[in-house]
């Protein structure tokens, strides 16, 4: 997986990142991913600190958290398993952020997710994931 190294993404990520007290976050995601690049993480690690990042963190924190999910499915394809989890979550916070993010998933992902948060019993999450089912995948979607 590329990236550009440990302390030169940390530097460019802080900056993101709207509460200073939330960097920790963020910084937790970077390093178990360059952990896991190196060979001294797990996925398991990389897992939890970027659910813990995407459910606890605010603006500039979930949204990163998210981009590092991504960049280590296409190496690791089962971590993609959190974004069902993530859009499962009890708290109706947590389910709007993976709506917001439907276009930005596999197509596979995108159908097992995209029907579930359509019919979310919050009238935000569902007009969200109504919205970016129809803007990303085509009208069909939502």
């Amino acid at each position: 997986m590329f990236t550009f190294g440990r302390d030169h993404e940390k530097k460019c990520e802080e900056r993101l990142v709207r509460n200073p007290a939330q960097i920790p976050l963020l910084m937790g995601v970077i390093d178990a991913v360059h952990d896991l690049i190196e060979g001294r993480g797990n996925l398991a690690h990389v897992t939890d600190s970027v659910r813990t990042a995407f459910i606890s963190g605010g603006a500039g924190v979930w949204e990163n958290a998210a981009k590092w999910l991504r960049k280590t499915s296409f190496e690791y394809p089962e971590i993609l398993n959190l974004w069902s989890e993530l859009a499962s979550h009890p708290k109706a916070d947590v389910r709007f952020r993976v709506a917001c993010l439907l276009g930005e998933m596999p197509t596979e992902t995108f159908a097992e997710i995209s029907p579930r948060l359509l019919a979310d019993r919050s009238r935000k999450v569902a007009d969200m994931a109504a919205y970016k089912g129809a803007t990303v995948h085509g009208a069909g979607a939502a």
